[in-house]
C-alpha cells in the first residue's frame, strides 16, 4: 500500500507532465484571483508569514520554490522557464556580483569565450585552478563588475551561472518547480508577487487526486 506521501509525488508528477500547459496559461490570465474569491488559501491568511520566512534569504542561504514549473528535457518543458524571465526583473543591486565567496566555476566554453575577448592570460590572473573539479574558478567578488554604472563589464558574454541566475536546481521536495536563490532582491520579491500562484497549482493537485481516485489509480488524460 503506497504510503500518503507517495500518492502527493505522483499526483505532482502527473501535474507536471499533463497540466503543464494550461497552468501557466491560468497564471498567465491571473485566474488565481477567482479560486481566491471562492475560498481562503494560507497565500492569503498566512501572507505576513510567508513574506517573513521569504525575507529571511537576506541573511540566510535557502532556496525558494516557486508555482512554476521547472523545465525537464521534454519539448515544450520551457513554459515555466519563459514565464520566469517575462515576469523577472532584475534590480541591478550587485549583490549577485560581488558579494565575497567561494567563487564561481567557469565552464570551458566561459572560459573560451571571455578569454578570446579579454586575454587568456588575463583571466587566468582573474581566476584560479581547481584541481578536484579540473576547471577555472572565477575569484568574487567578481572583476568585471562594475560598481559604477552598476552592471557587468562583459554582459554578453558572461558566464552561464551568471546568465541563468537567480535560477537554481529544484528542491528535493518539489523535483518539478523552479526554485531560485533567496538571496537575490529580486528572486524574494518575485516569489511573493506570485505566492497566490500556489493556489492553481494546490487546485490541479486536488483535481488529478480525486480524478485518480475515480478511476481506479488510472492516469489521467492530458488536459485540453
Amino acid at each position: 500500500m503506497k504510503k500518503p506521501s507517495d500518492r502527493i509525488d505522483q499526483v505532482r508528477r502527473l501535474c507536471h507532465q499533463l497540466c503543464r500547459s494550461s497552468c501557466i496559461e491560468d497564471k498567465r490570465q491571473e485566474r488565481h484571483k477567482e479560486l481566491l474569491r471562492n475560498r481562503a488559501h494560507w497565500s492569503v491568511l498566512k501572507k505576513a508569514e510567508q513574506f517573513r520566512q521569504i525575507d529571511r534569504g537576506e541573511k540566510v542561504p535557502f532556496d525558494i520554490s516557486l508555482p512554476l514549473p521547472a523545465r525537464d528535457g521534454e519539448e515544450g518543458s520551457n513554459q515555466g522557464v519563459e514565464l520566469f524571465w517575462e515576469r523577472f526583473r532584475c534590480q541591478q543591486c550587485g549583490l549577485c556580483c560581488f558579494t565575497p565567496g567561494a567563487g564561481l566555476l567557469l565552464e570551458k566554453e566561459d572560459f573560451d569565450r571571455i578569454a578570446a575577448k579579454i586575454g587568456k592570460r588575463k583571466l587566468e590572473r582573474l581566476s584560479r585552478f581547481d584541481r578536484a573539479l579540473d576547471g577555472w574558478i572565477l575569484k568574487q567578488p567578481c572583476p568585471f563588475y562594475d560598481h559604477a554604472k552598476r552592471g557587468c563589464k562583459i554582459y554578453e558574454i558572461r558566464p552561464l551561472t551568471c546568465r541563468k541566475y537567480p535560477l537554481h536546481p529544484p528542491l528535493a521536495q518539489l523535483p518539478y518547480n523552479l526554485a531560485v536563490d533567496a538571496f537575490c532582491p529580486a528572486a524574494r520579491l518575485f516569489a511573493k508577487e506570485t505566492l497566490e500562484w500556489w493556489i492553481i497549482c494546490e487546485n490541479n493537485w486536488a483535481r488529478l487526486l480525486a480524478r485518480m481516485e475515480e478511476s481506479g489509480k488510472a492516469p489521467p488524460k492530458k488536459d485540453g
